[in-house]
């Protein structure tokens, strides 16, 4: 997905929708941040894994990773 295809389903919800991301095992979290990282296709990726992987090479993407944590854990 693209920021524009990203945009532009954004402006369809309410204003204050709460958007999230899915949690480590189960439930969600707020997001927190918006990271900025480079990435490449994982060829051998399982089923379980992303399809991208960190890669800082010059053919790797610019992407935005939607970073968010269990702010409530005491762990």
């Amino acid at each position: 997905m693209t920021a524009q295809e990203l945009i532009q389903l954004l402006q369809t919800l309410p204003p204050h929708t709460k958007i999230v991301v899915r949690g480590y095992e189960d439930g969600y979290n707020d997001i927190l941040r918006l990271n900025e990282v480079k990435i490449k296709p994982k060829a051998d990726a399982n089923w379980y894994d992303g399809e991208y992987i960190d890669n800082n090479d010059a053919e790797a993407t610019l992407a935005i990773d939607l970073f968010g944590v269990n702010q409530l854990s005491k762990d």
